[in-house]
């Protein structure tokens, strides 16, 4: 079994909070999402999520969400330089 890999945006690590949320389920203005297969989470506030799925023209109706989905999440995020630590590629 693969190691989970976590990405996380800069909003989502500049909340004050983000430790708490990390341990106590997500406040209503951020998101943690994972993928089908369990091999990616991502932390992200909601409105960098909805921008992002807006953008992709895609919808979210579940923390779960299929592969591609968040494959294509992390990369819209990492071009648009939202996240914490860019990346080279997505696996």
């Amino acid at each position: 079994m693969k190691d989970m890999q976590t990405f996380t945006t800069k909003a989502f690590s500049e909340l004050p909070d983000a430790d708490e949320m990390r341990s106590n389920g997500p406040g209503n203005e951020v998101m943690i999402l994972q993928n089908e297969s369990g091999t990616i989470q991502l932390e992200a506030t909601l409105d960098k999520v909805e921008i992002a799925m807006e953008e992709l023209e895609l919808e979210i109706d579940s923390d779960v969400i299929p592969d591609e989905v968040m494959t294509a999440l992390i990369e819209h995020l990492n071009i648009s330089r939202d996240l914490d630590v860019p990346i080279s590629s997505v696996s």
